[in-house]
């Protein structure tokens, strides 16, 4: 438990760093670069964080479980973690192709300039082929996390200085991608050199990927979450829509964050509890979704009172339709962390990524469905809908398989 505790710590620390620095970049960004050109890098970035979500493919799950069973075997290591990058470098390839096919083709309401590609490129680069996997199934996590707060504080710096007006906007996105490539090739490095490498397979490329197929479209619909708002406003509805609905968004993602650093350095743990004993990690299970929905769902009541208040404050005039979408949305927040808590510490460990899969593909369908119906005409309040109306279906599905 003092290892989980310490891990739990490490990654709330590399949460600061991905959930509230992005926090607090949004008023600068908002007031420096209007609802427009913001628009244009939300756009962008969705692209690149949908886009890499198919290089990283669910190895920071799968490739992680894999560690846990193999961890004092050094050849085995090695071997696991040369096939892990000979399948990223692959799928790297076929996901440059259809972003650039995307970007030049001029499809969607929202228009981004081409030369933005090179930074979309690094980002998706940056983000698919983190080694986080290696560091949380070695439950070491001590250097990624400082590393992470580090860099991404050193990009918030940066961005305050050199962000001031709507021309600035490809800056936001160098700045980013910059940043995320460091954090990504410093850990990559001392990953390789702690491990070494083993000759390239393509046979256990193939069977890195088969193995975490079920992972990948779990993990993968989970991230694409992160960022279809944006990518299905900025095709839809343009660039403003997804001016006035991200922000809010953007703050409820980064409140069910905060669960994941507890969840994910549990992980491990549960993966061994389970083979001891099932109805151990069951019952362990079952008292965590009690305490995360009582805490969340305070949460959600406070958020609502307060909402006018942190709009005006985090973003700053002109973003006033957002708070109501915010009041909304907020209750999105007590359905995914239970729902995380349930494929993260029951069906992933139990090695039923199957059902946590599905249920995630259904949640992204119906998103996807719900946006084409309803935002054209209803722009930011449709996407809100259809992410509640899915997170809803979700959380009901799972406990459902929970309790059968």
């Amino acid at each position: 438990m003092s290892r989980i505790a310490s891990n739990t710590f490490w990654l709330m620390l590399a949460q600061i760093g991905g959930l509230f620095i992005p926090l607090i970049e949004l008023p600068v960004l908002a007031r420096a670069l209007g609802q427009q050109s913001y628009g244009q890098v939300l756009y962008a970035l969705g692209i690149a964080l949908t886009a890499s979500v198919f290089v990283e493919f669910g190895f920071n799950f799968s490739a992680a479980r894999s560690l846990v069973k193999i961890k004092d075997q050094p050849q085995q290591i090695a071997q696991l973690v040369t096939n892990v990058l000979t399948a990223k470098l692959f799928l790297s390839l076929v996901v440059s192709v259809a972003v650039a096919l995307l970007m030049f083709s001029g499809v969607g309401a929202t228009a981004i300039p081409s030369h933005w590609l090179l930074w979309i490129s690094l980002f998706i680069l940056a983000f698919g082929f983190t080694p986080l996997w290696y560091y949380v199934g070695i439950e070491r996590l001590i250097f990624p996390a400082l590393l992470d707060l580090a860099l991404r504080s050193t990009g918030l710096l940066l961005t305050v200085i050199l962000v001031a007006a709507p021309q600035h906007a490809q800056r936001v996105l160098t700045i980013q991608a910059t940043v995320g490539i460091i954090n990504t090739l410093v850990p990559t490095l001392l990953m390789i050199r702690k491990t070494g490498l083993a000759p390239v397979s393509f046979f256990g490329a193939k069977q890195v990927l088969q193995e975490s197929w079920e992972l990948f479209l779990y993990k993968g619909a989970q991230s694409i979450m992160g960022s279809i708002a944006s990518t299905l406003l900025g095709l839809l509805g343009g660039a403003r829509a997804v001016g006035a609905f991200v922000p809010a968004e953007k703050l409820v993602r980064a409140a069910s964050g905060l669960a994941a650093p507890v969840l994910n350095a549990a992980f491990p743990h549960l993966v061994k509890v389970q083979s001891d004993s099932r109805h151990a990690a069951k019952k362990i299970v079952g008292l965590t979704l009690l305490a995360l929905a009582a805490m969340t769902l305070i949460f959600a009541l406070l958020t609502v009172w307060l909402a006018p208040w942190v709009v005006n404050i985090v973003f700053g005039p002109g973003y006033q339709d957002a708070i109501e979408l915010l009041r909304i949305l907020v209750w999105i927040v007590p359905l995914r962390i239970c729902s995380m808590a349930l494929a993260i510490l029951w069906f992933i460990p139990i090695g039923k990524e199957r059902v946590a899969s599905r249920v995630m593909m259904v949640n992204i369908m119906i998103i996807c469905l719900l946006a084409f119906l309803l935002v054209p005409s209803l722009g930011g309040l449709g996407m809100t809908i259809a992410f509640l109306s899915a997170e809803i279906t979700m959380f009901v599905l799972l406990m459902t398989f929970f309790y059968k």
